[in-house]
Protein backbone atom coordinates (compact mmCIF):
# COMPACT_ATOMS: atom_id res chain seq x y z
CA UNK A 1 0.00 0.00 0.00
CA UNK A 2 1.05 3.28 -1.16
CA UNK A 3 1.25 6.27 1.39
CA UNK A 4 0.34 9.96 0.34
CA UNK A 5 3.25 10.79 2.70
CA UNK A 6 6.17 9.62 0.43
CA UNK A 7 5.46 12.24 -2.25
CA UNK A 8 4.72 15.01 0.38
CA UNK A 9 8.27 15.01 0.32
CA UNK A 10 8.65 15.82 -3.17
CA UNK A 11 8.66 19.23 -4.18
CA UNK A 12 7.23 18.46 -7.42
CA UNK A 13 6.40 22.12 -8.78
CA UNK A 14 10.11 22.82 -8.61
CA UNK A 15 10.47 19.53 -10.52
CA UNK A 16 7.76 20.38 -13.17
CA UNK A 17 9.49 24.20 -13.68
CA UNK A 18 12.83 22.34 -14.00
CA UNK A 19 11.47 20.00 -16.40
CA UNK A 20 9.68 23.11 -18.19
CA UNK A 21 13.17 24.95 -18.88
CA UNK A 22 14.05 22.14 -20.66
CA UNK A 23 11.03 22.16 -23.08
CA UNK A 24 11.36 26.12 -23.72
CA UNK A 25 14.75 25.52 -24.94
CA UNK A 26 14.21 22.44 -26.85
CA UNK A 27 17.03 20.70 -25.07
CA UNK A 28 17.35 17.04 -25.11
CA UNK A 29 19.61 16.54 -21.89
CA UNK A 30 17.55 14.20 -19.96
CA UNK A 31 19.66 15.13 -16.83
CA UNK A 32 17.83 18.19 -16.79
CA UNK A 33 14.71 16.84 -17.09
CA UNK A 34 14.85 13.89 -14.12
CA UNK A 35 17.54 15.59 -11.96
CA UNK A 36 16.69 16.71 -8.76
CA UNK A 37 16.85 20.60 -8.46
CA UNK A 38 20.06 21.62 -5.97
CA UNK A 39 21.55 17.73 -6.31
CA UNK A 40 25.82 17.80 -5.78
CA UNK A 41 25.81 13.79 -5.44
CA UNK A 42 27.00 12.51 -8.96
CA UNK A 43 27.54 8.11 -9.46
CA UNK A 44 29.89 6.72 -12.13
CA UNK A 45 27.80 3.34 -13.78
CA UNK A 46 29.42 1.17 -11.19
CA UNK A 47 28.19 2.96 -8.19
CA UNK A 48 24.89 3.31 -9.66
CA UNK A 49 24.70 -0.59 -10.44
CA UNK A 50 25.41 -0.89 -6.96
CA UNK A 51 22.74 0.94 -5.28
CA UNK A 52 20.35 0.27 -8.18
CA UNK A 53 20.67 -3.74 -7.00
CA UNK A 54 20.85 -3.12 -3.39
CA UNK A 55 17.33 -1.15 -3.58
CA UNK A 56 16.11 -4.17 -6.11
CA UNK A 57 16.94 -6.81 -3.91
CA UNK A 58 15.69 -5.05 -0.50
CA UNK A 59 12.17 -4.19 -2.30
CA UNK A 60 12.09 -7.13 -4.11
CA UNK A 61 11.42 -9.25 -0.15
CA UNK A 62 7.96 -8.31 -0.58
CA UNK A 63 7.33 -7.31 -4.18
CA UNK A 64 7.40 -10.15 -7.01
CA UNK A 65 7.31 -7.49 -10.03
CA UNK A 66 11.08 -6.87 -10.31
CA UNK A 67 11.19 -10.41 -11.03
CA UNK A 68 7.81 -10.51 -13.10
CA UNK A 69 9.26 -7.76 -15.35
CA UNK A 70 12.59 -9.13 -15.54
CA UNK A 71 10.97 -11.96 -16.51
CA UNK A 72 10.24 -10.61 -19.49
CA UNK A 73 13.64 -10.19 -21.19
CA UNK A 74 14.08 -12.42 -24.38
CA UNK A 75 17.08 -13.93 -23.68
CA UNK A 76 20.42 -12.56 -25.85
CA UNK A 77 18.04 -9.74 -27.18
CA UNK A 78 19.99 -6.41 -26.32
CA UNK A 79 16.97 -4.21 -27.05
CA UNK A 80 14.76 -6.64 -25.01
CA UNK A 81 17.39 -5.99 -22.53
CA UNK A 82 17.44 -2.03 -22.42
CA UNK A 83 13.53 -2.27 -23.26
CA UNK A 84 13.02 -3.94 -19.76
CA UNK A 85 15.75 -2.25 -17.80
CA UNK A 86 14.09 1.63 -18.72
CA UNK A 87 10.41 0.19 -17.88
CA UNK A 88 12.10 -1.60 -13.90
CA UNK A 89 14.25 2.12 -13.94
CA UNK A 90 10.88 3.91 -14.15
CA UNK A 91 8.76 1.16 -12.01
CA UNK A 92 10.82 1.84 -9.33
CA UNK A 93 11.59 5.32 -9.73
CA UNK A 94 7.53 5.92 -8.95
CA UNK A 95 7.07 3.29 -6.64
CA UNK A 96 9.80 3.61 -4.46
CA UNK A 97 11.19 7.43 -4.69
CA UNK A 98 14.33 6.62 -2.71
CA UNK A 99 15.46 5.78 -6.13
CA UNK A 100 15.01 8.84 -7.36
CA UNK A 101 18.04 10.69 -6.24
CA UNK A 102 20.36 7.25 -7.20
CA UNK A 103 18.91 7.55 -10.46
CA UNK A 104 19.49 11.21 -11.26
CA UNK A 105 22.74 11.48 -9.53
CA UNK A 106 23.80 9.03 -12.37
CA UNK A 107 21.93 10.22 -15.19
CA UNK A 108 23.21 13.86 -15.16
CA UNK A 109 24.09 15.47 -18.54
CA UNK A 110 23.01 12.48 -20.21
CA UNK A 111 20.88 11.85 -23.04
CA UNK A 112 18.34 8.99 -23.20
CA UNK A 113 20.32 7.49 -25.66
CA UNK A 114 23.14 7.20 -23.46
CA UNK A 115 21.56 6.14 -20.73
CA UNK A 116 19.57 3.39 -22.66
CA UNK A 117 20.47 1.40 -25.90
CA UNK A 118 17.48 1.88 -27.51
CA UNK A 119 16.54 2.84 -31.24
CA UNK A 120 15.05 6.38 -31.76
CA UNK A 121 11.20 6.35 -31.32
CA UNK A 122 9.93 5.75 -34.60
CA UNK A 123 8.67 8.62 -36.25
CA UNK A 124 7.52 7.92 -39.67
CA UNK A 125 3.87 7.98 -39.59
CA UNK A 126 2.77 8.38 -43.19
CA UNK A 127 -0.56 10.72 -43.65
CA UNK A 128 -2.35 10.51 -46.67
CA UNK A 129 -4.09 13.93 -47.04
CA UNK A 130 -6.75 13.20 -49.19
CA UNK A 131 -7.25 15.46 -52.38
CA UNK A 132 -10.68 16.12 -52.17
CA UNK A 133 -13.04 15.93 -48.62
CA UNK A 134 -16.42 15.15 -48.07
CA UNK A 135 -18.55 18.06 -48.12
CA UNK A 136 -20.30 19.55 -45.39
CA UNK A 137 -22.67 22.60 -44.55
CA UNK A 138 -21.92 26.26 -44.05
CA UNK A 139 -22.04 27.53 -40.77
CA UNK A 140 -18.77 25.95 -39.52
CA UNK A 141 -16.07 28.11 -37.56
CA UNK A 142 -13.13 25.79 -37.57
CA UNK A 143 -10.33 24.93 -40.09
CA UNK A 144 -10.87 21.16 -41.27
CA UNK A 145 -9.74 19.10 -38.25
CA UNK A 146 -7.94 15.97 -38.21
CA UNK A 147 -8.31 12.92 -35.70
CA UNK A 148 -10.73 12.69 -33.23
CA UNK A 149 -10.67 16.72 -31.44
CA UNK A 150 -14.08 15.95 -29.62
CA UNK A 151 -16.15 19.66 -29.11
CA UNK A 152 -13.64 21.50 -27.36
CA UNK A 153 -13.94 23.19 -24.17
CA UNK A 154 -15.51 26.31 -23.29
CA UNK A 155 -16.71 29.06 -20.60
CA UNK A 156 -19.59 32.12 -20.28
CA UNK A 157 -18.35 35.49 -19.33
CA UNK A 158 -19.48 38.80 -20.19
CA UNK A 159 -22.06 37.09 -22.48
CA UNK A 160 -19.24 36.00 -24.74
CA UNK A 161 -18.49 32.37 -25.15
CA UNK A 162 -14.57 31.64 -25.27
CA UNK A 163 -13.80 28.47 -26.73
CA UNK A 164 -10.59 26.40 -27.18
CA UNK A 165 -10.64 23.06 -29.14
CA UNK A 166 -7.39 20.61 -30.62
CA UNK A 167 -7.00 21.99 -34.36
CA UNK A 168 -4.05 21.67 -37.08
CA UNK A 169 -1.51 18.83 -35.88
CA UNK A 170 -3.33 18.80 -32.14
CA UNK A 171 -1.77 22.45 -31.18
CA UNK A 172 -4.65 23.94 -29.30
CA UNK A 173 -6.86 27.19 -30.98
CA UNK A 174 -9.05 29.74 -28.94
CA UNK A 175 -12.34 32.24 -30.46
CA UNK A 176 -14.48 34.11 -28.85
CA UNK A 177 -18.23 34.23 -29.92
CA UNK A 178 -20.05 37.52 -28.75
CA UNK A 179 -23.92 36.02 -27.89
CA UNK A 180 -25.11 39.72 -28.05
CA UNK A 181 -23.05 40.94 -31.27
CA UNK A 182 -23.25 37.16 -32.95
CA UNK A 183 -19.18 37.83 -33.91
CA UNK A 184 -16.19 36.10 -33.59
CA UNK A 185 -12.83 37.10 -32.36
CA UNK A 186 -10.16 34.61 -33.61
CA UNK A 187 -9.29 31.80 -33.76
CA UNK A 188 -5.70 32.12 -33.12
CA UNK A 189 -3.24 29.16 -31.94
CA UNK A 190 -2.86 29.78 -28.90
CA UNK A 191 0.14 27.36 -28.88
CA UNK A 192 2.59 24.53 -29.93
CA UNK A 193 1.83 20.98 -28.95
CA UNK A 194 3.98 17.95 -29.19
CA UNK A 195 1.39 15.41 -29.09
CA UNK A 196 1.40 14.76 -33.28
CA UNK A 197 4.73 16.41 -34.66
CA UNK A 198 7.42 14.92 -36.22
CA UNK A 199 5.74 12.09 -38.10
CA UNK A 200 3.11 10.63 -34.99
CA UNK A 201 -0.56 9.87 -35.95
CA UNK A 202 -2.99 12.57 -35.28
CA UNK A 203 -4.16 12.00 -31.21
CA UNK A 204 -6.98 12.84 -29.85
CA UNK A 205 -5.44 12.88 -25.96
CA UNK A 206 -4.36 16.24 -25.98
CA UNK A 207 -7.74 18.27 -26.13
CA UNK A 208 -7.48 21.25 -24.39
CA UNK A 209 -9.66 22.83 -21.27
CA UNK A 210 -9.84 26.67 -20.67
CA UNK A 211 -10.65 28.57 -17.56
CA UNK A 212 -10.65 31.89 -16.43
CA UNK A 213 -8.81 32.61 -13.06
CA UNK A 214 -10.14 35.47 -10.88
CA UNK A 215 -7.81 38.42 -12.57
CA UNK A 216 -9.40 37.46 -15.69
CA UNK A 217 -6.45 36.11 -17.44
CA UNK A 218 -6.89 33.08 -20.04
CA UNK A 219 -5.84 29.41 -18.88
CA UNK A 220 -5.34 26.21 -21.54
CA UNK A 221 -4.02 23.23 -20.65
CA UNK A 222 -2.93 21.15 -23.37
CA UNK A 223 -1.84 18.30 -25.43
CA UNK A 224 -0.66 15.28 -22.74
CA UNK A 225 -0.14 11.74 -23.42
CA UNK A 226 2.53 10.75 -21.91
CA UNK A 227 5.73 12.92 -21.83
CA UNK A 228 8.70 12.40 -23.87
CA UNK A 229 11.32 10.21 -23.49
CA UNK A 230 13.77 13.00 -23.07
CA UNK A 231 11.67 14.29 -20.53
CA UNK A 232 13.58 11.55 -17.93
CA UNK A 233 11.70 9.23 -15.64
CA UNK A 234 8.07 10.36 -13.90
CA UNK A 235 8.13 10.89 -10.10
CA UNK A 236 4.78 10.20 -10.21
CA UNK A 237 4.19 6.94 -12.28
CA UNK A 238 5.24 3.05 -12.29
CA UNK A 239 4.84 3.89 -16.39
CA UNK A 240 7.30 5.06 -18.92
CA UNK A 241 5.85 7.42 -21.12
CA UNK A 242 5.68 5.43 -24.52
CA UNK A 243 2.69 7.57 -26.07
CA UNK A 244 4.33 10.81 -26.63
CA UNK A 245 2.98 14.09 -26.23
CA UNK A 246 3.80 16.78 -23.11
CA UNK A 247 0.94 18.18 -21.40
CA UNK A 248 1.68 21.98 -21.13
CA UNK A 249 -0.05 25.19 -19.53
CA UNK A 250 -0.18 28.72 -20.66
CA UNK A 251 -1.77 31.75 -19.55
CA UNK A 252 -3.42 34.82 -21.95
CA UNK A 253 -0.52 38.08 -21.44
CA UNK A 254 -3.85 40.17 -20.53
CA UNK A 255 -7.03 39.59 -18.83
CA UNK A 256 -9.86 38.22 -21.36
CA UNK A 257 -7.43 38.71 -24.14
CA UNK A 258 -7.09 35.57 -26.43
CA UNK A 259 -4.25 36.87 -29.02
CA UNK A 260 -1.13 35.85 -26.65
CA UNK A 261 -0.43 33.66 -24.66
CA UNK A 262 2.56 32.80 -22.40
CA UNK A 263 3.77 29.58 -20.47
CA UNK A 264 3.37 28.86 -16.63
CA UNK A 265 5.73 26.15 -15.41
CA UNK A 266 3.61 24.36 -12.64
CA UNK A 267 2.06 21.14 -14.25
CA UNK A 268 3.89 17.77 -14.58
CA UNK A 269 4.73 17.29 -18.85
CA UNK A 270 4.21 13.67 -18.61
CA UNK A 271 0.49 13.96 -17.48
CA UNK A 272 -3.23 12.83 -19.87
CA UNK A 273 -6.64 13.69 -20.24
CA UNK A 274 -7.55 17.08 -18.80
CA UNK A 275 -11.24 17.68 -17.13
CA UNK A 276 -11.32 21.36 -15.29
CA UNK A 277 -14.16 23.23 -12.99
CA UNK A 278 -14.28 26.99 -11.85
CA UNK A 279 -15.85 26.94 -8.12
CA UNK A 280 -18.16 29.47 -6.71
CA UNK A 281 -15.01 31.19 -4.78
CA UNK A 282 -12.77 31.07 -8.00
CA UNK A 283 -10.65 28.22 -7.15
CA UNK A 284 -9.73 26.19 -9.98
CA UNK A 285 -9.46 22.55 -10.30
CA UNK A 286 -7.40 20.59 -12.83
CA UNK A 287 -7.91 16.64 -13.08
CA UNK A 288 -5.58 14.31 -15.07
CA UNK A 289 -3.79 11.40 -14.93
CA UNK A 290 -0.14 12.02 -14.29
CA UNK A 291 1.72 9.63 -16.76
CA UNK A 292 0.28 6.90 -19.70
CA UNK A 293 -2.27 3.56 -18.42
CA UNK A 294 -0.70 2.58 -15.31
CA UNK A 295 -0.29 6.09 -13.27
CA UNK A 296 -2.39 7.52 -11.03
CA UNK A 297 -4.90 10.18 -11.37
CA UNK A 298 -4.28 13.71 -9.60
CA UNK A 299 -5.73 16.86 -9.68
CA UNK A 300 -4.23 20.27 -9.22
CA UNK A 301 -5.79 23.38 -7.49
CA UNK A 302 -5.55 26.56 -8.31
CA UNK A 303 -6.53 29.37 -5.27
CA UNK A 304 -8.67 32.48 -5.86
CA UNK A 305 -6.59 35.13 -6.82
CA UNK A 306 -3.33 32.98 -8.00
CA UNK A 307 -2.24 32.04 -11.32
CA UNK A 308 -0.33 29.01 -10.71
CA UNK A 309 -1.67 25.36 -9.88
CA UNK A 310 -0.49 23.96 -6.66
CA UNK A 311 1.50 20.68 -6.05
CA UNK A 312 -0.73 17.71 -7.44
CA UNK A 313 -2.85 15.74 -5.00
CA UNK A 314 -2.78 11.88 -5.76
CA UNK A 315 -6.02 10.48 -5.73
CA UNK A 316 -5.54 7.33 -7.05
CA UNK A 317 -2.47 4.73 -7.25
CA UNK A 318 -1.87 1.73 -10.14
CA UNK A 319 -1.02 -1.51 -8.06
CA UNK A 320 0.11 -4.82 -9.83
CA UNK A 321 -1.60 -7.90 -8.84
CA UNK A 322 0.25 -9.79 -6.16
CA UNK A 323 -0.46 -13.17 -8.06
CA UNK A 324 0.47 -11.95 -11.47
CA UNK A 325 1.82 -8.44 -11.57
CA UNK A 326 2.41 -8.00 -15.07
CA UNK A 327 -1.41 -7.28 -14.56
CA UNK A 328 -1.86 -3.67 -13.29
CA UNK A 329 -4.95 -2.11 -11.69
CA UNK A 330 -5.87 1.20 -12.65
CA UNK A 331 -8.88 3.69 -13.29
CA UNK A 332 -10.17 5.71 -15.41
CA UNK A 333 -12.38 8.78 -13.84
CA UNK A 334 -14.70 11.38 -14.94
CA UNK A 335 -15.36 14.53 -12.49
CA UNK A 336 -18.58 16.56 -12.63
CA UNK A 337 -19.13 19.84 -10.51
CA UNK A 338 -22.68 19.14 -8.53
CA UNK A 339 -22.55 22.26 -6.74
CA UNK A 340 -20.38 25.35 -5.79
CA UNK A 341 -18.80 23.66 -3.59
CA UNK A 342 -18.63 19.94 -4.52
CA UNK A 343 -17.02 17.65 -7.57
CA UNK A 344 -18.50 14.09 -7.76
CA UNK A 345 -16.33 12.40 -9.19
CA UNK A 346 -17.40 8.35 -11.18
CA UNK A 347 -14.56 6.32 -12.53
CA UNK A 348 -13.81 2.21 -13.57
CA UNK A 349 -11.52 0.16 -13.02
CA UNK A 350 -9.02 -1.00 -15.73
CA UNK A 351 -7.21 -3.68 -15.56
CA UNK A 352 -4.05 -3.31 -17.27
CA UNK A 353 -0.65 -4.64 -18.25
CA UNK A 354 3.54 -4.08 -18.69
CA UNK A 355 3.26 -5.71 -21.74
CA UNK A 356 0.82 -2.88 -23.35
CA UNK A 357 -1.25 -5.98 -24.65
CA UNK A 358 -4.83 -4.06 -25.25
CA UNK A 359 -8.55 -5.92 -25.21
CA UNK A 360 -9.86 -4.09 -28.18
CA UNK A 361 -13.24 -5.57 -27.13
CA UNK A 362 -13.85 -4.51 -23.70
CA UNK A 363 -10.30 -2.78 -23.11
CA UNK A 364 -10.56 -4.15 -20.06
CA UNK A 365 -13.27 -1.52 -18.20
CA UNK A 366 -14.76 -3.37 -15.16
CA UNK A 367 -17.45 -1.79 -12.68
CA UNK A 368 -18.74 1.62 -12.16
CA UNK A 369 -17.51 3.10 -8.67
CA UNK A 370 -18.29 6.95 -6.83
CA UNK A 371 -17.18 9.76 -4.62
CA UNK A 372 -16.94 13.03 -3.92
CA UNK A 373 -14.39 15.60 -3.02
CA UNK A 374 -15.71 18.46 -0.60
CA UNK A 375 -13.80 21.55 -2.30
CA UNK A 376 -14.27 23.62 1.10
CA UNK A 377 -12.04 20.94 2.86
CA UNK A 378 -10.40 19.40 -0.44
CA UNK A 379 -11.60 15.94 1.76
CA UNK A 380 -13.02 13.12 -0.64
CA UNK A 381 -16.39 11.40 0.91
CA UNK A 382 -18.23 8.15 -0.53
CA UNK A 383 -21.60 8.41 -1.44
CA UNK A 384 -22.52 7.57 2.22
CA UNK A 385 -20.65 10.79 3.47
CA UNK A 386 -17.87 8.25 4.89
CA UNK A 387 -14.43 9.98 4.89
CA UNK A 388 -12.06 8.07 2.34
CA UNK A 389 -8.02 8.20 2.81
CA UNK A 390 -6.07 8.88 -0.53
CA UNK A 391 -4.70 7.27 -2.80
CA UNK A 392 -7.51 5.14 -3.72
CA UNK A 393 -6.58 1.53 -4.93
CA UNK A 394 -8.49 -1.18 -6.02
CA UNK A 395 -9.11 -2.61 -2.73
CA UNK A 396 -10.12 0.06 -0.99
CA UNK A 397 -12.48 1.43 -3.85
CA UNK A 398 -14.08 -2.04 -4.07
CA UNK A 399 -14.63 -1.61 -0.36
CA UNK A 400 -15.94 1.62 0.03
CA UNK A 401 -17.08 3.16 -3.50
CA UNK A 402 -18.32 0.02 -5.24
CA UNK A 403 -21.84 1.28 -7.09
CA UNK A 404 -21.91 -1.29 -9.76
CA UNK A 405 -20.25 -4.75 -9.88
CA UNK A 406 -20.35 -6.38 -13.56
CA UNK A 407 -17.46 -8.84 -13.32
CA UNK A 408 -20.14 -11.65 -12.86
CA UNK A 409 -22.37 -9.72 -16.02
CA UNK A 410 -21.58 -10.14 -19.39
CA UNK A 411 -21.08 -6.32 -19.62
CA UNK A 412 -18.75 -3.66 -19.84
CA UNK A 413 -18.89 -0.49 -18.66
CA UNK A 414 -16.96 1.49 -20.94
CA UNK A 415 -17.05 4.69 -19.91
CA UNK A 416 -18.95 6.71 -16.81
CA UNK A 417 -20.26 10.48 -16.12
CA UNK A 418 -21.60 11.60 -12.56
CA UNK A 419 -25.40 12.56 -12.55
CA UNK A 420 -26.93 15.45 -11.03
CA UNK A 421 -29.58 14.46 -8.93
CA UNK A 422 -31.02 14.42 -5.23
CA UNK A 423 -29.01 11.21 -4.40
CA UNK A 424 -25.89 9.74 -5.89
CA UNK A 425 -25.96 8.55 -9.04
CA UNK A 426 -23.75 8.14 -12.04
CA UNK A 427 -24.72 6.61 -16.01
CA UNK A 428 -22.91 4.27 -17.46
CA UNK A 429 -22.53 3.10 -21.21
CA UNK A 430 -23.41 -0.38 -20.74
CA UNK A 431 -21.99 -2.48 -23.65
CA UNK A 432 -22.39 -6.23 -25.29
CA UNK A 433 -22.48 -7.87 -28.18
CA UNK A 434 -26.21 -7.16 -28.52
CA UNK A 435 -26.62 -3.65 -27.44
CA UNK A 436 -24.54 -0.66 -26.65
CA UNK A 437 -27.12 2.13 -24.60
CA UNK A 438 -26.69 4.40 -21.45
CA UNK A 439 -27.88 2.87 -18.09
CA UNK A 440 -28.01 4.91 -14.48
CA UNK A 441 -26.89 3.65 -11.22
CA UNK A 442 -28.51 5.00 -8.08
CA UNK A 443 -28.29 5.28 -4.34
CA UNK A 444 -31.87 4.26 -3.54
CA UNK A 445 -32.99 3.74 -0.02
CA UNK A 446 -29.20 3.18 1.25
CA UNK A 447 -28.48 0.28 -1.66
CA UNK A 448 -27.09 1.40 -4.51
CA UNK A 449 -29.18 -0.06 -7.86
CA UNK A 450 -27.94 -0.63 -11.50
CA UNK A 451 -28.83 -1.21 -14.98
CA UNK A 452 -31.55 2.06 -14.69
CA UNK A 453 -32.85 4.11 -17.17
CA UNK A 454 -31.60 7.33 -17.59
CA UNK A 455 -33.54 10.07 -16.12
CA UNK A 456 -36.20 11.31 -18.59
CA UNK A 457 -35.69 8.62 -20.74
CA UNK A 458 -38.09 5.56 -19.47
CA UNK A 459 -41.49 7.12 -20.93
CA UNK A 460 -40.00 9.57 -23.34
CA UNK A 461 -41.15 9.96 -26.99
CA UNK A 462 -39.60 12.39 -29.65
CA UNK A 463 -41.85 12.64 -32.84
CA UNK A 464 -40.62 13.71 -36.48
CA UNK A 465 -42.13 16.56 -38.90
CA UNK A 466 -43.88 13.50 -39.74
CA UNK A 467 -45.32 12.69 -36.78
CA UNK A 468 -43.67 9.54 -36.55
CA UNK A 469 -41.71 8.11 -33.45
CA UNK A 470 -37.63 8.23 -33.48
CA UNK A 471 -36.39 5.31 -32.50
CA UNK A 472 -32.74 5.71 -32.39
CA UNK A 473 -32.49 9.42 -30.19
CA UNK A 474 -28.55 9.91 -29.30
CA UNK A 475 -29.19 12.76 -27.28
CA UNK A 476 -31.79 15.31 -26.44
CA UNK A 477 -31.14 18.21 -24.22
CA UNK A 478 -33.56 20.92 -22.80
CA UNK A 479 -32.30 24.87 -24.02
CA UNK A 480 -35.40 26.22 -21.81
CA UNK A 481 -38.54 24.77 -20.40
CA UNK A 482 -40.42 24.23 -23.51
CA UNK A 483 -37.75 23.47 -26.32
CA UNK A 484 -34.73 21.23 -26.71
CA UNK A 485 -32.28 20.29 -28.98
CA UNK A 486 -31.74 16.77 -30.36
CA UNK A 487 -29.63 14.18 -32.44
CA UNK A 488 -31.17 11.09 -33.56
CA UNK A 489 -30.73 8.89 -36.48
CA UNK A 490 -33.83 9.22 -39.05
CA UNK A 491 -35.79 6.11 -41.14
CA UNK A 492 -32.66 6.79 -43.94
CA UNK A 493 -30.15 6.31 -41.53
CA UNK A 494 -28.92 9.80 -41.72
CA UNK A 495 -27.71 11.72 -38.61
CA UNK A 496 -30.10 14.48 -37.78
CA UNK A 497 -29.62 17.54 -35.63
CA UNK A 498 -32.71 19.33 -34.94
CA UNK A 499 -35.24 21.46 -32.55
CA UNK A 500 -37.95 19.50 -30.45
CA UNK A 501 -41.01 21.52 -28.62
CA UNK A 502 -42.90 19.80 -25.78
CA UNK A 503 -46.63 18.56 -26.63
CA UNK A 504 -47.33 17.94 -22.86
CA UNK A 505 -46.44 19.11 -19.46
CA UNK A 506 -45.07 15.25 -18.39
CA UNK A 507 -41.90 16.56 -20.02
CA UNK A 508 -41.47 13.35 -21.58
CA UNK A 509 -43.03 14.13 -25.18
CA UNK A 510 -41.51 15.66 -27.62
CA UNK A 511 -42.05 16.60 -31.46
CA UNK A 512 -39.29 17.75 -33.96
CA UNK A 513 -40.59 21.46 -35.16
CA UNK A 514 -37.40 22.48 -36.94
CA UNK A 515 -34.21 20.94 -39.17
CA UNK A 516 -31.09 22.49 -39.15
CA UNK A 517 -28.44 19.28 -40.44
CA UNK A 518 -29.55 16.21 -42.18
CA UNK A 519 -26.63 14.03 -43.15
CA UNK A 520 -25.54 10.64 -44.56
CA UNK A 521 -22.66 8.64 -43.11
CA UNK A 522 -21.81 11.65 -40.51
CA UNK A 523 -21.32 11.42 -36.88
CA UNK A 524 -23.06 14.23 -35.12
CA UNK A 525 -21.67 14.83 -31.15
CA UNK A 526 -22.85 17.74 -29.27
CA UNK A 527 -21.65 19.94 -26.01
CA UNK A 528 -23.66 22.55 -24.12
CA UNK A 529 -22.42 25.84 -24.04
CA UNK A 530 -24.32 27.24 -20.29
CA UNK A 531 -23.82 30.13 -17.92
CA UNK A 532 -23.05 30.06 -14.46
CA UNK A 533 -26.41 29.29 -13.50
CA UNK A 534 -26.15 26.20 -15.73
CA UNK A 535 -28.72 28.01 -18.53
CA UNK A 536 -27.84 26.42 -22.01
CA UNK A 537 -27.13 29.33 -24.22
CA UNK A 538 -25.99 27.50 -27.42
CA UNK A 539 -24.61 24.18 -28.33
CA UNK A 540 -21.30 23.04 -30.31
CA UNK A 541 -21.31 20.45 -32.58
CA UNK A 542 -19.10 18.10 -33.64
CA UNK A 543 -19.74 17.56 -37.74
CA UNK A 544 -17.37 14.59 -39.07
CA UNK A 545 -18.19 12.71 -42.26
CA UNK A 546 -14.73 10.39 -43.81
CA UNK A 547 -11.89 12.69 -43.43
CA UNK A 548 -13.74 15.79 -42.98
CA UNK A 549 -14.45 17.40 -39.85
CA UNK A 550 -15.63 20.66 -38.33
CA UNK A 551 -16.76 22.48 -35.13
CA UNK A 552 -20.42 24.31 -35.57
CA UNK A 553 -22.16 26.89 -33.21
CA UNK A 554 -25.34 26.28 -32.81
CA UNK A 555 -27.14 29.74 -31.41
CA UNK A 556 -30.46 31.23 -31.31
CA UNK A 557 -31.68 28.84 -34.24
CA UNK A 558 -29.19 29.34 -36.45
CA UNK A 559 -25.12 28.54 -36.77
CA UNK A 560 -22.92 31.00 -36.75
CA UNK A 561 -20.29 30.13 -38.96
CA UNK A 562 -16.75 32.16 -39.05
CA UNK A 563 -15.02 30.79 -42.99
Amino acid sequence: MLHISRFQALDFIQVSRHLRSVIVTATVIVACACTAPNTTMTLNKQQYIKKRAELITKHSIQDNTFSTLKAQVKTDDLTSSEYWTWRIDQYLYGQYPEFQPIYNAYTQGKTFQQIYNLPAENLEFETTVPKKLPSLPQGYFTDNLEGNPHRGDNFVFNNKVFITYQGHLTDPYVAIFDLQEHSWEGPYKAAESTLSKGGRKIDSHGRPIIEQDSKGHIHIVYGGHGGEREDGLNPLSIDTPHAGGRMLHVMSEKPNDITTFVQVNDISPFASYTKSYTMANGDIYLFTRAGTHKSPWVYYKMKGGEQHFQAPVIITWPTPQTSNPINVDTFYINPLKISDTEIAISYLWHECNFNEVHDKETYSRINAYYMKLDTTSDTFYNAQNEQLSLPITLTSANKQTLAFDSTLRDETPFSTVPLIMDTPALAYEARTKEYREWRMVALQNGEWQHSLPLPGTQKRTVRDLEDRDIKQVQRLESIDHDTAVVIYKNKQGHTVFATAKKISESQQEWKVNKTYLDLANTRIEMDSVKDNKANTLAVILNVKSGDAQRLYLWHDGQFFGNH
